[in-house]
C-alpha cells in the first residue's frame, strides 16, 4: 500500500474539484484524493443508480455484493494515478458473476481508456520497448492493451463489400516473422492481418468471410505466390488474380541487376578496370532515368556505347515499367511483344523471367486492365 495524505482546500478551491474537472472521468464524480511518495489515489463514485452489466449490457440485474477495484490512469505530476471506485457485484444469466460497467474503462481492464489508447498510439509511433519504459508497463500488457482497444475500433462491416483487395506480406521483429496482410482497395486501408505468408493464411481470411461477402469480391492483388493464388482459387474461384505491377518490375529489376553481374564476373571483377566501372553502374541502369543524378546519367550513356548486353537488359527493364503507362488497350500487344523480345534477347535472367511471366500472362495483364496494385498495402505495412 501507498502511504497518502489527505488533501486539502488551497487557493479557494477544493482537491476533489479541481481533480473532478481535470480527469473528466464519464459517468463519476471525485469524492476523495489521496497523495503517496508513488502514486496519488483517486476515489470516485457512479452517477448511475441502477448497475450495468459490463459483459452485455443487461440492467436490472440482482446484485451480489460490492467490491473495491482500482485502475491505472495516466500519470499526473511524474506520479501514477491510480482511480478508485467501489462497484456492484452482479450475477448476469448470459456472463456469469460480473462488476458493472464503468464508462471509463474497457470490461475486464485494469487500465483506464485514456490509458489504453494512448498506449496503443504510442506502439504505433515506436518501439514497444520504448513503450515499456515510457508508460511504465510490461511487455505482455502492452499487447493486451493493443487487442482490447484493437477489438473495439475495428468497423463492424469492414469485410461488407468488398470489390478489389490486395494481399501481401510484412515481416516484423528481429528473426523476420511475418504477416499476411489484406487490404481493401476503395478504402486504402488494411481490413485483415494473421501470422504466417502462406495458403493457410489467406485460407483463414476467406473461412471467416460470409458467402455474400465472397461473392463480392472481383479481384484480388498478390505477389507471384503459389501460395496465395491456390487459396483464391479455392475460396472465391470467380475472382480475378492481379499480378502486382511493383513486384513484376522487381522481377525486372533483379533480372537486369544480375546481367550487369554476369558481366562483371566475366571481366574479371574488381580486378580490372573495366569490371570496376561495370560495378559502379548498378544505380545507372535501375534507377528512372528522370530521377538519375549527372554523374549517373554519364554512366548511363557510356553503358549504352560499350556493353550491348547491359544496354540490352537496360531496355528491356524499361519496356517492362513502360508497359504500365500504356493505355488498356494496347497493354496486351505490349506484352506479347515485349515476351518474344526477351525469350530471344540471349540474356539467361530475362529467358527465364519471360518464362515466368508468360506462366502469369493472365494475371499481369488484369493488374494493367483493372488498375489496381498493392501500393497502399506496402505504404500501410512499411508505416
Amino acid at each position: 500500500m501507498f502511504e497518502v495524505k489527505r488533501p486539502v482546500k488551497e487557493g479557494g478551491v477544493r482537491v476533489t474539484t479541481a481533480y473532478n474537472r481535470m480527469l473528466g472521468l464519464p459517468g463519476a464524480w471525485v469524492r476523495d484524493v489521496e497523495f503517496g511518495a508513488q502514486a496519488m489515489i483517486v476515489t470516485v463514485c457512479l452517477r448511475r443508480k441502477r448497475p450495468i452489466c459490463s459483459g452485455c449490457g443487461a440492467r436490472g440485474l440482482p446484485i451480489k455484493d460490492h467490491r473495491v477495484k482500482r485502475w491505472r490512469h495516466l500519470d499526473a505530476g511524474g506520479l501514477r494515478c491510480v482511480i478508485e471506485c467501489r462497484l456492484r457485484r452482479l450475477y448476469c444469466p448470459g456472463c456469469g458473476d460480473r462488476p458493472e460497467h464503468v464508462e471509463w474503462a474497457r470490461a475486464g481492464a485494469r487500465y483506464t481508456r485514456d490509458f489504453e489508447d494512448l498506449t496503443a498510439w504510442l506502439a504505433q509511433q515506436m518501439s514497444q520497448t520504448q513503450v515499456t519504459r515510457l508508460m511504465r508497463i510490461g511487455w505482455e500488457t502492452v499487447g493486451n492493451i493493443l487487442a482490447r482497444v484493437v477489438a473495439e475500433k475495428l468497423p463492424a462491416g469492414r469485410l461488407d463489400g468488398l470489390e478489389l483487395i490486395g494481399v501481401d506480406e510484412v515481416n516484423y521483429g528481429a528473426d523476420h516473422k511475418f504477416l499476411t496482410c489484406v487490404a481493401n482497395h476503395h478504402s486504402g486501408g488494411i481490413v485483415w492481418a494473421t501470422e504466417g505468408r502462406n495458403a493457410a493464411s489467406l485460407q483463414a481470411f476467406f473461412d471467416g468471410l460470409t458467402p455474400e461477402q465472397k461473392a463480392s469480391i472481383r479481384a484480388v492483388s498478390i505477389d507471384m505466390s503459389a501460395g496465395y493464388e491456390k487459396a483464391i482459387a479455392e475460396a472465391v474461384p470467380d475472382a480475378q488474380v492481379c499480378f502486382d505491377p511493383f513486384h513484376v518490375v522487381q522481377l525486372g529489376s533483379k533480372a537486369a541487376d544480375q546481367v550487369r553481374r554476369d558481366e562483371y564476373n566475366r571481366h574479371g571483377r574488381s580486378a580490372s578496370g573495366e569490371g570496376k566501372w561495370i560495378k559502379g553502374t548498378r544505380y545507372s541502369l535501375l534507377k528512372d532515368p528522370g530521377k538519375q543524378t549527372a554523374r549517373q546519367l554519364l554512366k548511363l550513356a557510356e553503358v549504352v556505347t560499350t556493353n550491348k548486353r547491359m544496354y540490352r537488359a537496360l531496355l528491356l527493364y524499361g519496356e517492362l515499367r513502360y508497359l504500365y503507362k500504356v493505355p488498356k488497350h494496347e497493354a496486351r500487344e505490349r506484352l506479347d511483344a515485349w515476351l518474344a523480345w526477351a525469350s530471344r534477347s540471349r540474356l539467361k535472367p530475362f529467358i527465364k523471367l519471360a518464362r515466368t511471366i508468360r506462366k502469369h500472362r493472365s494475371g499481369v495483364l488484369a493488374a494493367v486492365e483493372i488498375g489496381i496494385s498493392n501500393e497502399c498495402l506496402s505504404y500501410c505495412t512499411s508505416w
